[in-house]
């Protein structure tokens, strides 16, 4: 099932807690404090109580949330996400793009199939606090993104793809149905699932992209899928298209420059130049951050409070008259194997064959681990607006080899046996030696 997402809109809420007058119950914290049960305390004994309940209180609370874990909103914790995996996968450096946000979708319905250190430390990397608020969250920014009109068009579908015959578990299906209405699809062998997961992400991207998964391991038996599909008009499209240079780190290089006058949000912060091209049909932003010096050394100095101030004063700025100058693009990432850069941002156990655990995914004694995480992204930008797509796999195998199918024939002379099991007794012999 498809869905179209918002992201920049989160509520926090703290639960206030109030205190009874049961003195009783207070009785021996009376005395701690060096009060007999008939005194009464003074003013600041009570801060005194009051403060170290709250204490204790916030203690346990962190204790729940389990050491190293991240305690943020959902929003913060995704921004960091993002910001470390495109920084790692070359961001400022070439050519490239990334659906962060696809990826995020995937490894949180992996999450959900993952039990013990496992999925702590999937959390930890992904910098979850609560699964069911991230959970939550994303599901919002869903409806708010796919919520378009006029001619937009934006869709995010996930799938979850299941050999046959392989025992998955029925709560872990009914999880990534109901929260992020996934397709539960199955197929017979490897070689049956590649064209058909191909085929379902070139149906859910538009045809943007043909494919992600090239060849699956034969030990695979569940594959979880994630679409992202955008297409929108700029508000005020481009004239026209004219050469002109374009200064890259090699050089000077020839670009196709969109040329026209629009409307747009602008930023001149000195360091920086940065601007907010608006679509029609959508809230989405298409927004473009330059700065005057090195595009790599500024993204890696720059951390996940400056972005979003930065977002928060563009957005809030008004929009200008501007005749702009802006790179026609197609970027293809072309397909991406992230096990490498996930490892890096502390998703390990997941890879490692006796350490994963993913025994929530399973409703037998098989175990499992993730065997890649592919990724593949697309955008383009032309005169009239901006199409991308993007589409993550995260390809989940048994650790030991399936038993393998034994083909044999008896085509030589033999001897055959009726035998009763119990006691081993003949009751038939033969041979057969003539066809």
């Amino acid at each position: 099932m498809e869905r179209s997402i918002d992201f920049f809109h989160v509520e926090t809420s703290v639960p206030l807690i109030k205190f009874g007058a049961h003195r009783r119950k207070w009785e021996p914290l009376y005395r701690c404090v060096g009060r007999s049960p008939g005194e009464r305390l003074s003013r600041n004994s009570i801060k005194f109580l009051a403060a170290l309940l709250l204490l204790i209180m916030g203690a346990l609370v962190l204790y729940e949330r389990k050491p190293g874990f991240v305690v943020a909103s959902p929003l913060d914790s995704y921004t960091d996400f993002s910001m470390d995996l495109t920084s790692r996968i070359g961001l400022g450096e070439r050519n490239t793009a990334i659906s962060p946000y696809s990826v995020y979708i995937a490894l949180l319905m992996l999450t959900e199939g993952a039990g013990g250190d496992t999925k702590d430390e999937l959390m930890r990397a992904m910098r979850i606090s609560s699964l069911d608020e991230a959970r939550n969250w994303f599901n919002a920014s869903i409806e708010r993104f796919t919520g378009v009109e006029r001619g937009a068009r934006a869709e995010v579908a996930d799938s979850v793809w299941v050999k046959e015959g392989f025992p998955v578990s029925e709560k872990y299906l009914e999880v990534v149905r109901k929260y992020y209405l996934a397709e539960v699809l199955s197929f017979r062998d490897p070689a049956d699932a590649v064209p058909r997961i191909n085929g379902w992400i070139f149906n859910r991207t538009n045809g943007l992209i043909d494919k992600v998964v090239d060849e699956l391991d034969p030990r695979a038996v569940v594959v979880l899928v994630n679409t992202i599909y955008f297409k929108a008009n700029w508000t005020i499209p481009f004239e026209r298209v004219e050469k002109g240079d374009f200064h890259s780190p090699d050089g000077i290089e020839t670009a196709d420059y969109l040329r026209g006058r629009v409307k747009a949000n602008y930023l001149d912060a000195g360091d920086y130049v940065a601007l907010a091209l608006s679509y029609s049909g959508t809230d989405v932003k298409f927004v473009v951050l330059m700065p005057k010096g090195d595009l790599k050394g500024f993204l890696g100095g720059m951390g996940r409070e400056k972005l979003l101030e930065i977002f928060e004063k563009l957005f809030n700025s008004s929009e200008s008259d501007i005749d702009l100058s802006l790179p026609k693009f197609d970027i293809d990432s072309g397909p991406l194997d992230l096990e490498s850069v996930l490892v890096s941002m502390g998703m390990k156990k997941i890879f490692i064959p006796g350490e994963a655990d993913l025994s929530p995914m399973v409703e037998g004694s098989e175990e499992l681990c993730v065997d890649k995480v592919l990724h593949r992204a697309r955008v383009k930008v032309d005169l009239y607006g901006t199409e991308a797509a993007a589409a993550t796999a995260v390809i989940i195998r048994l650790t030991a080899m399936p038993s393998q199918e034994i083909s044999v024939k008896i085509d030589r002379p033999f001897a055959f046996f009726l035998v009763d099991p119990e006691n081993k007794a003949i009751l038939f012999a033969g041979s057969f030696v003539h066809p």
